[in-house]
């Protein structure tokens, strides 16, 4: 436990420049606009040390924050776009509140379709994010994970083929703090 706090409290450390200042994720800017725009928030990308290997939302801080080097590599494995879900996905924790757990991964992993399909992205593209959460996903079902793989991917779609314009409120019906 106390190696997990101190990983956490380095990672974010090093994740600021020597002033305290957010380092923005270079290749990330145009989803950063498209994120903030979509949701009307106003979220900063910071960058994680390379071989990080992860992307997470820091609620305390008000801050995404990811690995570069990692996202380059999912975008090269699954396609540019499952990085903008990936990204997504963080906003989708950055807005749902203080929730934990499967639940609030999947909820998380609904929201990302709900972006996608919102700023027009066809399911091909959606599809890569899918995918990606696919392979990412547990073995099996647990309270605190981040759901299996048909879990993950079912949630995805969900968020992008039920989204029709609804704004926040409404979104909790669509993307519901479930075991999808």
């Amino acid at each position: 436990m106390i190696k997990v706090i101190f990983t956490i409290f380095c990672l974010a450390i090093i994740s600021t420049n020597s002033f305290g200042q957010c380092v923005p994720v270079p290749n990330a800017n145009q989803e950063l606009v498209a994120l903030n725009n979509f949701w009307g928030t106003n979220i900063p990308i910071c960058r994680l040390p390379a071989g990080s290997n992860n992307a997470y939302a820091d609620r305390n801080r008000g801050v995404v924050l990811a690995d570069q080097d990692w996202l380059d590599v999912i975008a090269f494995n699954f396609g540019s776009f499952a990085a903008t879900g990936i990204l997504a996905h963080e906003w989708g924790h950055m807005i749902q509140g203080p929730y934990n757990g499967t639940a609030a991964e999947l909820q998380a992993d609904c929201l990302a379709g709900v972006f996608m399909r919102g700023v027009g992205l066809n399911w091909q593209a959606v599809e890569q994010f899918a995918m990606a959460n696919a392979f990412a996903g547990d073995g099996h079902w647990s309270l605190n994970g981040h759901g299996t793989s048909a879990q993950r991917v079912t949630a995805a779609r969900r968020g992008y083929y039920g989204y029709n314009g609804q704004i926040r409120s409404g979104l909790l019906a669509l993307c519901p703090l479930s075991a999808f």
